[in-house]
């Protein structure tokens, strides 16, 4: 039976229903008469054969639509709440391409979304065909208001601020306004030709582009196609102009680790065996830092989750990804992306989207257990919740790392559970262990889990 997508809703023109592994737009008279539009032209066909826009098949309508088309099923949902700062600029830059070879082919983008765009085998992919319409003569962008919102502004508040983005966008879906960036840009950039086009001068116009009169009074003054373009070239090129500082250091220095050289080979072989013996076709590796864990498991042909919450090197595992089988998602473990939108169900909760049918945690609970003061029972029967098989490192409250971990912290702080003796005890309870290894510190063991 379909079910309707809770996050395809606010366009009555088009909304997207699924059937197992069947994804179909469903479409209204004027959602079938853009998609024909669109279907008719070379730009069409060469961005669909580029990978960046995905494919699109017309199909027999059930009752009710006037016309349907079938798309392939991702195998990963992420939000830009999730992405790094290259993920959301290379989407930004996407959305401009494609508004470009649009508007020369006839046709317009409606909105300006980064929610319309997924990231397949590291690559920006554009999902909604039904934003595609027949350029009107006159008309203005409409999206571009969304666009500075979604893209534009999270980039300059990261690029010119030192502000990250995400906890912003996972606040506020629409993303800042740009009365609020306008407060935000300090000294210099305050007075940046592009913030005074795309942010002070949008702060005054904000309340009149949502309204009818000004799209007429664009179109009685001359608004043009040419005028769109020349817009999206400078988007373009200031879009290309923002950059994050390259020397940003911190977990990107995770592999010079004493524990991460000593450990690596005995864990990688580790790990090859347990993906040989489950054969997952989705794995997550939670805390993936460098991603190398998550390269094996999609060399053994899974497609790779890599999680962390630590931007910069997770930026750097996105910009290798590409072609690879490998994604990324950037979040805390310990308060990750939950459920939100409209009925709390239109952006569904990360964890709820991957979907793993084998968890990776090397070098992370001890993080969740010290770090973040969550008992080991419940990062147990967190890692439980999914019904997978588990690989995981156990370490020992003597070893170098939980010692600084737990630094500032008296004994009784601590919650128990943190000795092998009692973490095997907890373990016992929800898994079955397959194959474990010490490892050659003697305060690290590796464990392969099947759940009970």
């Amino acid at each position: 039976m379909s079910t309707p997508d809770p996050g395809s809703f606010r366009d009555p023109a088009s909304r997207v229903v699924i059937d197992g592994d069947i994804v179909m737009r469903l479409l209204d008279e004027l959602g079938l008469e853009g998609w024909r539009a669109l279907s008719a032209t070379d730009f069409f066909r060469n961005a669909v054969a580029e990978g960046r826009l995905i494919d699109s098949v017309e199909i027999e309508p059930p009752d009710g639509s006037a016309g349907a088309l079938r798309h392939p099923r991702l195998d990963l949902i992420t939000y830009p709440y999730e992405w790094t700062f290259s993920m959301l600029r290379d989407a930004a830059l996407l959305q401009l391409d494609l508004l470009e070879g649009a508007l020369s082919a006839g046709l317009t983008i409606k909105d300006a979304t980064p929610y319309n765009i997924q990231f397949v085998d590291g690559r920006p992919m554009f999902i909604d065909i039904g934003s595609f319409e027949t350029y009107r003569k006159g008309e203005p962008w409409i999206g571009y208001r969304q666009f500075t919102r979604q893209f534009l502004f999270p980039l300059m508040l990261r690029a010119w601020v030192g502000v990250p983005f995400q906890p912003w966008l996972r606040g506020d879906l629409e993303g800042p306004t740009p009365d609020q960036m306008s407060k935000l840009l300090a000294g210099r950039k305050r007075f940046n030709t592009s913030a005074l086009l795309h942010v002070r001068l949008q702060a005054r116009m904000e309340s009149r582009m949502a309204d009818r009169a000004m799209r007429q009074e664009l179109s009685e003054a001359g608004f043009s196609a040419e005028m769109i373009l020349a817009n999206v070239k400078k988007l373009r090129s200031l879009v290309e102009t923002l950059t994050v500082d390259e020397g940003e250091q911190g977990w990107s220095t995770y592999v010079e680790c004493s524990h991460v050289t000593r450990d690596r080979t005995a864990k990688s072989e580790f790990l090859d065996s347990a993906l040989k013996k489950f054969v997952p076709g989705r794995v997550v590796d939670l805390g993936a830092n460098d991603g190398h864990f998550s390269r094996i498991a999609a060399e053994n042909g899974a497609l790779a989750i890599a999680i962390d919450s630590y931007e910069p090197v997770l930026d750097e595992v996105y910009r290798g990804s590409a072609g690879t089988g490998l994604a990324v998602a950037l979040t805390d473990l310990a308060n990750p992306s939950p459920s939100q939108g409209w009925a709390g169900q239109e952006r569904g909760s990360l964890m709820e989207r991957a979907r793993p049918d084998l968890i990776i945690a090397y070098g992370v609970i001890h993080h969740l257990i010290y770090g973040a003061s969550i008992p080991p029972r419940e990062v147990v029967r967190w890692l439980a919740s999914f019904r997978c098989p588990v690989v995981v490192e156990f370490v020992s409250p003597s070893d170098e790392m939980v010692i600084k971990l737990v630094g500032n912290k008296l004994p009784h702080e601590l919650h128990p559970g943190g000795e092998e003796s009692e973490f095997r005890a907890i373990l016992d309870g929800s898994f079955v262990t397959v194959d474990e290894m010490g490892l050659s510190s003697g305060t690290r063991t590796l464990f392969a889990l099947e759940p009970r």
